[in-house]
């Protein structure tokens, strides 16, 4: 299962970053195909014997209530207010791809994935795509190849395979925790090998010159040592932060090369001005528009206007928020769900850390930061196929953290105390104790 799971992501990584998928029938992708093949094999091998017990079943229902809420407001519109521009079949497509498969792209990965090692091999299969995807963005920007669509920007910034600056500032926010987390969980010269990832991220971050990924990057440091503030010494905090601050000063010096003038006119120069308009770049006309027109139609702050209907609306341009579009399509509903769907994961990382081996500490606190990071960065951008990145990490991590709740129930099945082991701790997670 774990191949067919690797394979996946191979694919995925060759149709976004190479631009190809050559599926068996036209608009079939490979892709698609694999991923609704897992979710057949799991579905029979669960039904033919295999013991099948629901986990996580608050995520579960987060995704059923969202995209049931979605089906039935698609259909609102289509019986019933019959929007003018509103493509049935288009909207029909979008439903599937953007909600029906994030959920299935989550349950595949995190059900296929049956071990810690099955998990921890999907995790690096996942990390290494994503690397890759930022050495050909990379590459790219500095003129040394032309793959797939990828281009830099007019403006001179890096825009990668899975969408323009800001959005893929927002999948490079993403993934920076994530590559920082696996150097600290192997050893020997694997190490050094995902610590020159790391760094490649960290410098890819700072070419894509996304305000809202360098936000989100920030937040998510110290909200993510907030969470963690138990479990580390003052002196390690002190440490890491300026291990990590001396590496980021290098990189921005290194990168500021050939990117000084961009960095310090998005940065230094827009936040200066005292126009919020322009701070924003424009975000903030956006936002009031979408909200007022729906003030001007009070029911639609609990309901919506409906599936993907913000976009036959008279708006220029896109939301710019994903909270606002979900809240705008979907309602009150759609919000709550989208939120919890960031938050539940958060908070069972957070609950397993403790019983999870020093090495799985690591990852899970990178996952941790990972998704503060990405939650933060999409108040300030769309994204799209990002979110199936997202929750195919979100469905191994998760593995990771049920692996290390199970092993500290199961003493207790059979009338042990559970007794919290001593392990080595090199990397300075202090405190933790099982309960």
């Amino acid at each position: 299962m774990r191949f067919l799971l690797a394979t996946l992501t191979l694919f995925l990584t060759l149709s976004s970053v190479f631009n190809w998928d050559p599926g068996p029938a036209p608009g079939v992708k490979i892709k698609n195909f694999l991923l609704y093949l897992l979710v057949t094999g799991l579905v029979f091998n669960y039904a033919v014997g295999r013991k099948f017990r629901i986990q996580l079943p608050a995520i579960n229902t987060a995704f059923v209530v969202l995209i049931g809420y979605s089906i039935l407001t698609y259909l609102a519109i289509v019986l019933f207010i019959d929007y003018p521009r509103y493509d049935i079949l288009r909207s029909a497509l979008d439903l599937k791809n953007r909600m029906v498969d994030y959920m299935l792209f989550f349950l595949v990965f995190f059900y296929g994935a049956r071990s810690e090692k099955d998990a921890v091999f999907l995790l690096k299969c996942l990390l290494l795509s994503w690397i890759v995807s930022h050495a050909v963005a990379v590459l790219d920007a500095l003129g040394y190849v032309q793959i797939g669509d990828i281009e830099r920007r007019g403006d001179g910034r890096v825009q990668g395979a899975v969408g323009e600056s800001n959005q893929y500032g927002a999948f490079v926010a993403l993934t920076l925790p994530a590559a920082v987390a696996m150097a600290a969980a192997v050893k020997g010269w694997w190490r050094w090998f995902w610590i020159g990832g790391a760094v490649l991220t960290a410098c890819t971050l700072l070419m894509t010159v996304s305000r809202g990924a360098f936000v989100a990057t920030f937040f998510a440091t110290v909200f993510g040592a907030y969470l963690f503030r138990r479990y580390l010494s003052m002196g390690k905090i002190v440490s890491w932060g300026m291990m990590v601050g001396g590496a980021m000063l290098v990189i921005l010096l290194v990168v500021s090369i050939g990117f000084g003038d961009l960095l310090y006119e998005r940065v230094i120069g827009q936040f200066s001005t005292k126009d919020l308009g322009g701070t924003s770049s424009g975000r903030t006309e956006i936002w009031t528009t979408a909200i007022g027109m729906m003030f001007e139609h009070p029911l639609t702050l609990l309901t919506g206007f409906g599936w993907n209907s913000y976009w036959i609306m008279p708006f220029r341009y896109s939301p710019h928020n994903y909270y606002l579009s979900q809240w705008f399509n979907l309602g009150l509903p759609g919000l709550i769900c989208s939120v919890l769907l960031l938050v539940l994961p958060v908070r069972t990382a957070l609950q397993s850390f403790a019983a999870a081996p020093v090495h799985v500490r690591a990852l899970l606190a990178g996952f941790v930061f990972s998704t503060i990071a990405y939650a933060t960065a999409t108040f300030f951008v769309d994204l799209y196929v990002p979110w199936i990145y997202f929750w195919a990490y979100a469905g191994v991590t998760m593995r990771l953290a049920m692996i290390a709740r199970e092993a500290v129930l199961e003493p207790a099945v059979v009338d042990r105390p559970a007794v919290a082991t001593q392990r080595p701790d090199p990397y300075g997670w202090i405190g933790a104790v099982r309960h």
